[in-house]
């Protein structure tokens, strides 16, 4: 990142040189930054070489680069912290005071890219140079970077270190405009999710996003590994299979795979378990032989069941029970060619009157039959984390119906969501992860004040006690050429 002028004009961090002017009441410009989560979060990203690493590796559309690649994707980054989809209202991302202090420079706005117009801009970056950028970036050029180079990335970071991955997929909803590119009507449920049939099925314009993503066992932060973001249509096995693979060839470990039941393939499973030494755990459909096999077993009148979860009323009698077992003997599954378990969970439900089955196969033998189960449950969650990305993340709000345009806003909030994660767990803070991007800045308003002047191409970062003593400390003359700055920055804020 270099700090010569380029596309946009940079401002060096001086402290001596501006305080020097300020003491004469002359900086030029001057405004209060407050230190938040943002701030904090972009200096972690700046810490951790990432920036550089996307200059390095981003599969930039332009010979050319007018503009930094590391830059356009920062503004990326920042328009997502601010929940913002369109690139007309890309924030402002570099601008505070702990951020600064950081960099070492400061973005600050300039007449035109090049010097080639003279209308005032609001912002560094004009939002069509952004669009143009991103809309010409190859589709699978961008899908190749962040299945491979991001998570090379990561991994270095020690982001995978759970073992724990889950392989997952979901349908995008869209309106009903044949213009989006790449996008193919399916049947989908009130929820979103596929329906063969039924009353509340809808024929729905979607895409179908597959992703492999990291968790631990507590569940407590989620990082991807891989997505593909795909027709509606497209085989979603195929695409699962090819995130797994991928992930492993390029030096990734998996020990533990929790896959939704869409990805029930034998032949795959088999696979997973001989090539790669991939225990997994995957729910099993009502209509196949072996789910009916451990169903039959579990009403055997010496079935050793073991209290999984049980519901009270308020006066104490039970109103709901569930139970687990396991059993070890059943080879059914035949595409299914390794050894496998079969975990059945048992619902009874006292005030319905009715006894429904849940059952997991799984490749280890663990020491509980409750295990497996708690384990899956990580998978379950993720579609709560579905509805944070599509709803507070904004994860399905398109502005373009290009193909290019909606997998960057796709990709770009998995790559926001999966660094702030990661910077939370790295600085212990993994309950904050938890929380929705929406809970995270309304901490920020809690922030740390500082004050930001600029005198000629420098600025400095001053705290504002310091700020205030140094103003008090003003002879007279001084005081009244800094009111008059101030009035003017009033009157046409930088």
């Amino acid at each position: 990142m270099s700090q010569k002028r380029t596309d946009y004009f940079l401002y060096t961090k001086n402290k001596s040189k501006v305080l020097k002017a300020l003491r004469q009441g002359n900086i030029d410009q001057g405004a209060f930054s407050k230190i938040g989560f943002v701030d904090e979060f972009f200096s972690y990203l700046i810490s951790s070489d990432f920036f550089p690493f996307c200059e390095k590796t981003y599969p930039s559309p332009r010979v050319k680069k007018e503009v930094a690649p590391w830059f356009l994707l920062a503004c990326l980054i920042g328009a997502k912290m601010h929940n913002e989809v369109s690139f007309r209202n890309i924030p402002y991302a570099i601008k505070n005071g702990s951020l600064l202090n950081m960099l070492g420079f400061n973005i600050g706005p300039l007449p035109g890219f090049n010097s080639k117009n003279k209308k005032k801009r609001a912002f560094p970056v004009d939002q069509d140079t952004i669009r143009k950028y991103f809309k010409d970036t190859n589709p699978e050029k961008l899908t190749h970077w962040f299945n491979n180079d991001f998570p090379a990335w990561l991994s270095k970071k020690k982001a995978y270190a759970s073992g724990l991955f889950i392989l997952d997929t979901t349908f995008i909803p869209l309106p009903s405009n044949n213009n989006y590119e790449n996008a193919s009507y399916v049947r989908l449920d009130e929820d979103g999710n596929y329906a063969d049939d039924g009353k509340d099925a809808k024929i729905t314009l979607c895409y179908k996003l597959s992703s492999l993503l990291n968790t631990d066992r507590e569940g407590s932060y989620y990082i991807y590994a891989g997505a593909r973001l795909d027709s509606g249509n497209a085989n979603g096995l195929y695409k699962g299979r090819g995130l797994v693979e991928n992930f492993i060839e390029n030096g990734g470990y998996i020990s533990t795979l929790l896959i939704d039941r869409g990805y029930l393939d034998g032949e795959m499973l088999t696979d997973f378990k001989r090539k790669h030494k991939i225990n997994w755990i995957i729910p099993l459909k009502k209509n196949m032989a072996a789910y009916d096999d451990a169903v039959g077993l579990s009403r055997a009148k010496d079935t050793k069941w073991e209290p999984y979860k049980r519901k009270q009323d308020k006066n104490g009698f039970t109103i709901l029970k569930e139970e687990a077992v396991t059993f070890c003997n059943i080879t059914s599954w035949n595409e299914c060619s390794v050894p496998i378990y079969i975990s059945l969970k048992k619902t009874t439900d006292y005030l319905e009157g009715t006894v429904s089955y849940f059952v997991l196969a799984h490749t280890k033998k663990y020491f509980s039959p409750a295990e497996p189960f708690n384990l899956y449950e990580k998978r379950t969650r993720i579609e709560e984390r579905h509805r944070q990305l599509k709803g507070w993340w904004s994860l399905a709000s398109f502005t373009s119906t290009s193909y290019s345009l909606v997998l960057t806003q796709v990709l770009s909030t998995l790559m926001t969501y999966s660094l702030m994660q990661l910077y939370l767990v790295s600085s212990d803070m993994q309950h904050l992860a938890r929380r929705t991007i929406d809970t995270i800045v309304k901490r920020e308003k809690r922030g740390k004040y500082v004050v930001i002047c600029y005198s000629g191409p420098n600025y400095g970062v001053f705290d504002i006690d310091e700020y205030s003593f140094i103003i008090m400390d003003l002879p007279l003359v001084y005081k009244e050429r800094l009111k008059k700055k101030i009035r003017l920055w009033n009157k046409d804020p930088p």
